[in-house]
């Protein structure tokens, strides 16, 4: 198997070589949940995980790209596990991704402490840095290249000033919410607030107009925001089942465990409520942002 490592592929050879490196990464998950990033040591990391330092180093080049790489894949995790009722490409679809994607950073604030920690260090790799990145503009990428290809930006503006401005603003209010500066209730609205604002700003037609239609139920707490916001926020099943994938269905290849079943439930469930409240939320949406999306 070959694996890129923040653009340095890593090569692995052999199924032991890959079981200890997933048993590093799923260690390194497990330090960040329970103490943060500031407290993991790459000693303890290697006791724990029963290999020696210089394994560690051979795979992965440095304690930060364990982080890195450690955080990321719990993120793919999650949005693979997850249930998203409107496209990506759409205003809604990135709106209830943020929705999802922050409601669940409030629930596990080391992890995104983890990553932000790495992003905005000055001793960081440039390259690590950019991978994290990548994870942001990836996301974006969809709903960009739709805005686009309908011709819905504005002059001179291109996909890749938006993105980067979108990117930038992302992880500027994640950095301000690590540190307390933000409150855990408000984050998903300062992370939506600013992306609607760069969004009505960048574009034009009925790309600006729905961006300030959002904008406005947002800043007012209308009922079509809220109940959006309600329909679009992370499942505790959904929470589980991307939690028991990352630290359980990897060990010793042990599958169908009684909370792995219980999560599944949990998720499916989650997919009928959101179906009803997702037909709600654009119920109530008023012309010309009204219109859901039918398309999954």
């Amino acid at each position: 198997m070959e694996e890129s490592v923040a653009g340095r592929p890593t090569k692995y050879k052999s199924d032991s070589i890959m079981e200890r490196r997933e048993r590093i990464l799923r260690v390194a998950r497990k330090m960040i949940a329970q103490s943060g990033v500031a407290e993991l040591s790459v000693r303890e990391l290697c006791a724990r995980a029963g290999i020696a330092q210089k394994t560690l180093y051979n795979a992965f080049g440095s304690k930060d790209h364990v982080i890195t790489l450690a955080v990321t894949q719990y993120t793919q995790e999650f949005n693979n596990s997850v249930y998203y009722k409107f496209p990506r490409e759409t205003l809604e679809g990135q709106i209830e991704r943020m929705i999802k994607v922050h409601s669940r950073n409030t629930q596990l604030r080391s992890y995104t402490t983890a990553i932000m920690s790495v992003y905005n260090s000055a001793q960081s790799d440039r390259e690590l840095r950019n991978a994290v990145r990548l994870m942001s503009t990836n996301a974006y990428k969809p709903f960009v290249e739709m805005l686009n290809e309908e011709k819905g930006l504005q002059t001179k503006v291109t996909p890749e000033h938006i993105t980067a401005y979108l990117t930038t603003n992302t992880y500027a209010t994640l950095t301000d919410w690590c540190i307390g500066d933000i409150e855990d209730q408000l984050l998903v609205e300062r992370v939506c607030e600013g992306f609607l604002m760069i969004v009505a700003a960048s574009t034009r037609g009925k790309h600006k107009a729905d961006a300030e239609q959002w904008l406005g139920d947002l800043r007012n707490s209308r009922s079509s925001w809220m109940t959006f916001r309600k329909m679009a926020e992370v499942e505790p099943g959904e929470l589980r089942a991307a939690f028991l994938q990352t630290h359980k269905a990897k060990q010793q290849g042990q599958a169908g465990t009684s909370a792995d079943k219980a999560a599944i439930g949990d998720a499916a469930g989650a997919k009928a409520r959101k179906r009803g409240a997702a037909k709600a939320a654009t119920t109530l949406r008023r012309s010309p942002a009204k219109k859901a999306v039918s398309k999954t």
